[in-house]
């Protein structure tokens, strides 16, 4: 028999209480008989009642920024009792150990289900993505997923070193693994691929790179992760003392290759970027032979310039539906909130409540998979309903066909990738002209010194002396730069090729501005995509970047609205609400062009450019219906073999042993699964009375809703699955202008 004190939640607070301990009975067991948890080993003076802990187990699961020391002090003020570091140090050593005992429970129910292998969570945790049916029609891409980086999960450099415990997550790829691709680019250089620009993503990459003047502060800068196009959280790599490096990426695309094969689809914010990456890595030539597809996400690929996204954006991408791959945006939103408290925590916290957080939201997201298949299967009808009649208005009037707008779409391909690269000779005639208008200013300057200079004598001659040094300075630039060039006459304003170049040298500042313009847009945007940083102490900085951001652009329009009436044709004058419109960055392409009568095309025309986006979204939305069918099939399926595999493993355990504990704890699963999955037939059942749709029937009957929770909130077919996401309202945005 030993003493204990004793922490409850509603019944009183103990601090001298007998504990009966049978012979060689271990302190922590004769506790647990009692419903407690002792925070020693050995010879616990301290015990925590288990539905104390299972109530913050629940709180920390659903609110990540809940603290273990706003717990403790709860607890105190419910029983009266002065605060201390050390009780707050006893629950947190009582709630490593509940987790512990939870996930040691966990692997033994999946162990006993078959679900225990390492690739398990990322090969059939989604049974929408995994749980493929015979003579089901064939997708491609098979599945979509989107991968990120964040760097709110900061974690300090030595901070909680005294810990040197481990924690073994499914989720986090091993150190080893992801070094195993540090420098791999860099070391295969006839690997590289030079044909191709990636100048859209140095907008981004800038933009990012406020972060990086931290990272020495912090062993880990964040986390990479890999998720597929319903939420579930694939993989998740550290970041450590870094931004965004190629490694990151790499280790989750090879990991992506090994388990689920062929036909996979990659968004990522820099896709196009990632996909000369990965064709120049070790794994490019696996990635080409399993056709890897990598893409930019929705959102992100509009900041993108207009020729990267008529090749990489979903929208113009065979397969993708109506997905825009900005899965990771939506995670990070909520992980985000876990951030104050991982901050300044060991390593071995830092992972484990990482891996709390993204363990519930895979179960929130399971919850939510029958919802996401209704929201997009009426979003795709109802895109569809819309557009459909105006198209064919609209190539009846214009005597169109569908082929016109793939066309279209080819041509301006080719024009906007023609246009990529500036030639040598153009750039040689304007560095040219331009020294030449120096020296001619210069000259200028010299002749009007003789004349208009009314300094004092001595002051007029040191003036005089200083004109004619930067004259002569300027008359040994011009000729060593004919030197260089082979220029063997010089060129007056009577050459046609001075005229010309001079000319282009006119439009070629007025494409600076533009890119100006269009680069303070792109930073507005991502300064926008992580103003929601709640609770993380970057929100405030964010909003005061974006009011800098909202004047430069002021400044960097008013500039651009001077130089477009003297182009030719004349440029349009734009207002700062057009600007900063999230469709518009498209447009900036076109807006460079004018020496190249673009105007004339007719992808150019702002009506045709209207309609065919249109028209892709409709092909997009049928694709979309396509993939929803089969998701159906997988998930109506997959709910009957859940529950039936789970009754079928608790009469086996039943029949070894009948008062078996492992049985009692899958009573108390199958029950919470089969609510989740009853509620998952209802919502199919309620896709399929939706008018338009094309799916498989039902393979078993509907089920009686009467004692369902989901039936007191009646699914609203048009609520959208994040209704607090940014990115999720940018991209609905986008796809009404």
């Amino acid at each position: 028999m030993f003493l204990i004190v004793i922490t409850s939640v509603l019944a009183d607070f103990r601090p001298n209480v007998n504990v009966a301990q049978r012979p060689d009975e271990p302190a922590n067991s004769a506790l647990l008989r009692m419903g407690l948890l002792g925070c020693s080993p050995v010879q616990p003076t301290v015990a925590i009642d288990l539905t104390c802990l299972e109530l913050y187990h629940q709180i920390r699961r659903r609110q990540s920024s809940f603290s273990i020391q706003s717990i403790t002090k709860v607890l105190c003020a419910l029983h009266n009792v002065t605060y201390s570091q050390y009780l707050r140090n006893q629950f947190s050593i009582a709630f490593d150990i509940y987790l512990e005992i939870q996930r040691l429970v966990q692997l033994q129910v999946d162990c006993a289900l078959g679900r225990d292998h390492a690739d398990w969570h990322m090969s059939g945790a989604c049974p929408c993505c995994a749980f493929e049916q015979p003579n089901e029609p064939p997708l491609n891409p098979r599945r979509l997923h989107s991968m990120d980086g964040n760097h709110s999960a900061k974690h300090l450099d030595g901070s909680g070193s005294a810990d040197e415990r481990v924690f073994n997550s499914r989720y986090f790829i091993p150190t080893t693994a992801v070094e195993f691709f540090r420098d791999d680019v860099r070391n295969r250089p006839g690997e590289h691929h030079s044909g191709e620009t990636t100048n859209c993503t140095e907008n981004w990459t800038a933009a990012k790179s406020v972060e990086e003047n931290k990272i020495f502060v912090f062993e880990q800068t964040g986390i990479f992760i890999l998720a597929c196009r319903h939420g579930f959280v694939e993989c998740v790599v550290e970041m450590k003392r870094s931004g965004e490096l190629a490694k990151y990426g790499l280790a989750v695309t090879n990991r992506l290759l090994d388990i689920c094969g062929n036909d996979q689809a990659l968004g990522h914010d820099i896709g196009c970027s990632s996909r000369k990456t990965i064709a120049a890595s070790s794994i490019g030539a696996r990635a080409k032979a399993l056709n890897l597809i990598v893409a930019v996400n929705s959102f992100h690929g509009y900041a993108h310039n207009r020729c990267c996204q008529l090749q990489n954006h979903p929208l113009y991408l065979e397969g993708f539906g109506n997905e825009d791959l900005e899965t990771c945006e939506r995670i990070f939103s909520s992980s985000n909130s876990a951030a104050v408290l991982i901050r300044h925590a060991s390593h071995f916290h830092w992972t484990q409540f990482l891996d709390l957080h993204f363990d519930q939201w895979d179960r929130d997201k399971y919850l939510e998979l029958s919802r996401f298949l209704c929201n997009n299967y009426v979003q795709a009808l109802k895109i569809i309903e819309d557009y459909t009649p105006l198209l064919e208005e609209f190539k009846s009037r214009k005597l169109l066909a569908d082929q016109d707008f793939v066309q279209w779409h080819q041509e301006e391909v080719e024009f906007l990738s023609n246009l990529a690269i500036e030639p040598p000779s153009d750039v040689l005639a304007v560095a040219y002209v331009e020294e030449l208008e120096k020296l001619r200013l210069a000259e200028f300057v010299v002749g009007a010194s003789i004349f208009f200079f009314t300094y004092p004598r001595n002051l007029v001659e040191a003036e005089r002396a200083s004109v004619l040094r930067r004259y002569e300075l300027q008359m040994n630039v011009v000729d060593d730069f004919e030197r260089r060039n082979g220029i063997n006459e010089r060129w007056t304003i009577a050459h046609p090729e001075y005229t010309q170049a001079l000319k282009y040298s006119h439009e070629r500042r007025f494409i600076r501005t533009v890119e100006e313009l269009e680069g303070l847009v792109v930073q507005r945007l991502f300064e926008f995509s992580k103003a929601n940083l709640v609770g993380t102490g970057l929100s405030r900085n964010y909003l005061c970047a974006i009011a800098r951001r909202s004047a430069a652009i002021r400044s960097s329009l008013e500039k651009y609205n001077k130089l477009a009436p003297l182009q030719t044709p004349p440029r349009p004058i734009l207002d700062y609400s057009e600007v900063v419109g999230y469709a518009t960055l498209g447009e900036f392409s076109l807006l460079k062009y004018s020496r190249h009568d673009l105007l004339s095309k007719p992808w150019a025309v702002p009506d045709n450019r209207e309609m065919a986006a249109r028209y892709f979204k409709v092909v997009r939305s049928h694709e979309e219906i396509t993939r929803l069918n089969v998701e159906i099939r997988h998930l109506d399926a997959w709910v009957e073999y859940d529950d039936a595999k789970m009754l079928e493993v608790i009469e086996t355990l039943a029949v070894e042993e009948a008062d078996s504990l492992l049985a009692a704890e899958f009573r108390q699963q199958y029950n919470e699964r089969h609510r989740i999955n009853n509620i998952h037939r209802h919502r199919l059942n309620k896709i399929r009375y939706l008018k338009g749709y094309s799916g498989p029937a039902a393979a078993h009957g509907s089920v009686e809703m009467e004692n369902l929770d989901d039936e007191r909130e009646p699914v609203d077919l048009g609520e959208n699955d994040e209704l607090n996401d940014e990115a999720f309202h940018l991209e609905d945005a986008i796809s009404h202008l």
